[in-house]
């Protein structure tokens, strides 16, 4: 039963924005491949897109201290731009009685989002 609700959950989720935000941390992937010097920050970003898709029954801890240059240079330059992404997405999950109870996942999501330097996902 647990799995059923998972996959549905993944689904409400891959349907109210998930699948564009993956998408995005793919193309960032991809764009940070192509530079040499991007190439380990690139990996992060695959594994980003792949909580992007399947967010629940993952676990997430963000150490923002580690690399707190990084975190903030990156804050500054680009997790800006996936605010408003975020808020339309949630915005989606309040209007869908379905999506509700994964509002948290976008909070999960949010935080590695905004600061992917030293996350660790599970």
């Amino acid at each position: 039963m647990k799995h059923v609700v998972s996959y549905i959950g993944n689904f409400i989720w891959r349907l109210l924005g998930g699948v564009w935000l993956a998408a995005i941390w793919f193309l960032i992937g991809v764009a940070l491949t192509i530079t040499i010097v991007g190439y380990p920050l690139a990996v992060n970003c695959f594994r980003i897109g792949w909580l992007c898709l399947k967010p629940t029954n993952k676990r997430v801890g963000v150490y923002f201290e580690k690399y707190l240059p990084l975190n903030l240079l990156w804050s500054v330059l680009v997790g800006w731009m996936i605010i408003p992404f975020a808020v339309l997405s949630i915005t989606l999950h309040i209007l869908s009685i379905f999506g509700i109870p994964l509002i948290l996942q976008w909070v999960k999501v949010g935080k590695v989002c905004m600061f992917p330097f030293g996350a660790i996902i599970k």
